[in-house]
């Protein structure tokens, strides 16, 4: 049976044991890479570390820091419709005699669409002219033989009103008759047609629906907190059909919905190619405070808990080596990521191998010799 001193002595043996074990794993701890006689180790994107080869430099691909273009985007989901729409219609009762289109069919403004059955018009209009011919030649009767004292100044007033009488009937009759006769209120594209020739129509029936492609409009919906940054002329991209379009804002409603806390936006953009189409949803990205700013790849932003930073190339006394450079990330946007602070343009930073290097480690660029590989900073 052991005793309580033999007890001590064993418990004394193993604390001594690992205090010596922690004190090796200190010490290791603070010792380089080299006097450990180890490879040096690098630090992954998450903080990890990951061995590399030792006394080598670690190949890796930079891109120089830029200037790229980045605005305050702010989406919304828009509906299309076209700058100017039309359903057409008759606005009197009688039957078709001729269509003038076809379907899809591209028209000017004012080509005739649809001529309706005028015979009546025709004849009401003849009657009228013959009227107006008879009165005009009694005008010019009574003017001459005012001119001489036959007849009295009554007379030919009362001639001059029969003449103005019959010049309105002519205009009346014309106006009927152009009612017979529908033509494009506008350039556009016409629908597909509602109607056959011989049917008749009556006003409010629909016909065909003519539409201004050549440039839309795009109304959406934007939080109420982002007013400040819609003014009329900002620019917009809206995408849709795998293809993006460039445009600006033309108006803003006057009034905020009250339900929903968001104010309708009014954009219009040029649609030469027909891409966009009435009734179609778009993604509309508002273009606000558009810049020019310095920046880099994302994939070469390493974001810590403590800020972002990015591994700078420079050349340093053993040569080529990255070295940790802390930056401001603004934007992000296009795969590139602003830099507010902390590079300036032309540095090297690195894109590819990222996760093989640590700060203060040789680096490798294809091509080149680690040793004056990249420019030393000033």
């Amino acid at each position: 049976m052991a005793t309580p001193i033999g007890r001590i002595g064993f418990a004394a043996g193993v604390l001594g044991t690992v205090g010596l074990l922690a004190a090796l794993i200190a010490g290791r701890e603070w010792m380089t890479p080299q006097m450990a006689g180890g490879a040096p180790a690098a630090v992954g994107s998450r903080g990890q570390s990951v061995p590399g080869g030792a006394g080598m430099a670690t190949p890796v691909v930079v891109v120089s820091a830029g200037v790229h273009r980045f605005s305050d985007g702010i989406q919304a989901i828009g509906s299309v419709q076209a700058y100017e729409s039309v359903t057409i219609t008759s606005s009197v009762t009688d039957t078709i005699a001729a269509l003038r289109f076809d379907s899809g069919q591209r028209v000017r403004r004012g080509a005739v669409l649809v001529e309706l059955a005028a015979a009546e018009e025709s004849a009401g209009l003849s009657e009228a002219q013959a009227s107006l011919a008879e009165a005009e030649r009694e005008l010019a009767r009574f003017q001459a033989l005012q001119e001489r004292g036959f007849v009295p100044l009554a007379r030919l007033e009362a001639a001059q009103a029969g003449y103005d009488q019959a010049a309105a009937r002519v205009e009346t009759a014309q106006a009927r008759l152009a009612d017979r006769v529908i033509r494009a209120p506008f350039s556009g594209v016409i629908g597909l047609r509602q109607v056959s020739p011989g049917a008749l129509v009556r006003p409010g029936d629909v016909i065909v629906t003519l539409d201004d492609l050549s440039r839309v409009k795009i109304d959406f919906d934007v939080s109420e907190t982002d007013i400040a940054a819609l003014t009329p002329g900002v620019a917009i991209l809206a995408a849709a059909a795998g293809q993006s379009l460039e445009g600006s804002i033309e108006s803003v409603d006057s009034r905020v919905n009250i339900q929903t806390r968001t104010v309708r936006v009014r954009a219009v953009l040029p649609n030469p190619e027909g891409i966009l189409r009435t009734g179609m949803t778009v993604t509309v990205t508002i273009q606000s405070n558009p810049r020019e700013a310095l920046a880099v790849p994302e994939i070469a932003v390493l974001d810590r808990p403590e800020g972002a930073l990015v591994l700078r190339v420079a050349q340093g006394e053993q040569g080529t080596v990255a070295e940790a450079a802390p930056v401001r990330i603004g934007r992000r946007a296009d795969g590139m990521a602003e830099i507010l602070e902390g590079l300036a343009e032309g540095d090297a930073v690195v894109v590819e191998g990222i996760n093989r290097v640590r700060p203060g480690q040789p680096v490798r660029l294809p091509g080149a010799e680690a040793a004056g590989a990249v420019p030393a900073r000033s």
